[in-house]
């Protein structure tokens, strides 16, 4: 592979994520100093590839064994473990420009990747709809990061802030004072999940207007809307929306909303259609011991649907088997939070102090062929069984919650031409002047979390809330 094949698609804090252009296929690179457990600084040259490798190993483990039966074979896309004969065919210089700048600020040693690295995931171009025949229309994707969907009920152990406002828009706080963004987010993950289709159109509107890094759409894997919002304002969106998919409003202007408004807002209705979208096939990885644990729709008052009536007889509901339905139901596994997590976590740190060989025996940062994972997330919601849980059970839920919490919804999107026999090309949506659309819908960033984050996500979420009750004395 030549340098010149490889191009800039993303990154996360553990991975660095190009596409090659000959093979078209997408490669996930390990971040010298935020990986996982942070070992690769502790290794000498030598180990650092051999550790990158078993790390990558086990998060195939834990997407095959975990996540892909709990999500169903439909929505998850395995990655290959694949190794990159005499190493890097690219030099740090040649990707810098492409890298967000938040990133670029993350204490990242000049090296984001190491030289030694000499394996890579490896899967198909998810900016591409799965399957189906090649056809030579350009392909609108949309990366949603939907984020934490629900709020747990107050506790002794949960402030009541969080039983109020939902994780994101508290962030949102925080964010703002880090000046992390220009701009504060109107997006609530409540909504999206809400079932509500007013709502969840409001969410994605909310997400098209101010996007951060939870949204971003792509034409044929080139970014056209993102984290800078000029491309909305300029227009730029719109005119991809008509000449790739053949969107467009029926009129003009309406009720104040412009003809970028109204184009806007009937993309996200397809949008919507791909996410509440249930497949067909059956889904036979599904772990037939677990199933969704039945939800009331929640409203955070940060939310702009506060504003709006709600009528309280109305009974919303996501379709079961749809995608939003399945990171709901698997994020609603973990009952306890961080703030009842915690002490279970110092807890077990000091067992496994005491007895080292319990550390290993509860696969709490692998292997995940054992079964054991799944088992945990089949237990019953009771409170009893929640007290009497094994503890380590327990923090195996929050784990599988967290890594759907931080997941990402990838829809790829693709006009079928009107002679294609639409058996041949999977879903589709029709829009109203008759125009289909095929569709792919995938969940991608499933890795395993490390038993030792637990320390981060209770520093953090303190810090999130702390920021919140100041900000919040400070209007009233």
């Amino acid at each position: 592979m030549e340098a010149d094949e490889w191009k800039f698609r993303g990154e996360g804090n553990a991975f660095l994520v190009l596409t090659n252009t000959r093979d078209g296929m997408v490669y996930r690179f390990a971040k010298t100093k935020h990986w996982r457990k942070g070992l690769l600084s502790k290794c000498n040259k030598n180990e650092k590839n051999e550790v990158i490798h078993e790390e990558m190993k086990l998060v195939v483990d834990y997407m095959k064994n975990v996540m892909r039966p709990l999500l169903g074979c439909a929505f998850v896309e395995l990655p290959v473990l694949k190794d990159i004969a005499g190493g890097l065919p690219f030099s740090e210089s040649e990707i810098k420009g492409f890298r967000p700048a938040q990133r670029k600020g993350q204490h990242v040693k000049p090296c984001t990747i190491h030289p030694a690295t000499l394996s890579a995931l490896v899967m198909p171009d998810l900016c591409f709809v799965r399957g189906g025949p090649a056809f030579t229309s350009p392909t609108i994707s949309v990366e949603i990061k939907p984020k934490k969907a629900f709020m747990h009920v107050h506790s002794t152990d949960t402030p009541e802030e969080k039983s109020l406002v939902c994780k994101f828009c508290m962030h949102q706080r925080l964010k703002a004072k880090t000046k992390q963004w220009s701009e504060t987010s109107k997006y609530c993950p409540l909504d999206l999940f809400s079932g509500n289709r007013r709502r969840m159109k409001q969410a994605l509107i909310a997400l098209a207007h101010t996007p951060q890094n939870n949204l971003r759409i792509c034409q044929d894997g080139e970014e056209v809307h993102g984290a800078c919002r000029d491309g909305f304002q300029g227009g730029e969106l719109c005119r991809v929306l008509q000449e790739a998919l053949g969107v467009y409003s029926p009129v003009l202007r309406h009720n104040g909303y412009s003809k970028s408004d109204m184009l806007v807002q009937v993309f996200m209705d397809l949008i919507l259609e791909t996410l509440l979208f249930v497949p067909d096939q059956p889904d036979v990885t599904r772990s037939q011991a677990w199933s969704p644990r039945p939800a009331n729709v929640q409203s955070c008052q940060n939310s702009l649907s506060q504003s709006e009536s709600l009528k309280q007889d109305e009974v919303y509901s996501i379709p079961e088997g749809c995608v939003l339905e399945r990171i709901l139901s698997i994020q609603r596994r973990d009952r306890l939070d961080i703030d009842g997590i915690y002490p279970i976590y110092t807890d077990l740190v000091k067992q496994f102090k005491q007895s080292p060989g319990s550390s290993i025996t509860s696969n709490l940062d692998g292997p995940y062929d054992q079964g054991d994972w799944l088992a945990a997330m089949s237990q019953d919601g009771c409170d009893l069984i929640i007290e009497q849980e094994n503890p380590v059970n327990k923090v195996k839920q929050f784990f599988v919650s967290k890594t759907v919490q931080d997941c990402s919804i990838m829809v790829a999107l693709q006009k079928v031409p009107a002679s294609c026999n639409e058996k041949d090309v999977g879903p589709c949506v029709t829009l109203d002047g008759g125009q289909r659309v095929r569709f792919s819908v995938t969940v991608v960033d499933l890795d395993p979390k490390p038993f030792c984050k637990i320390e981060t996500y209770h520093n953090q979420d303190e810090e999130i809330v702390n920021e919140y009750r100041e900000t919040s004395r400070d209007v009233t």
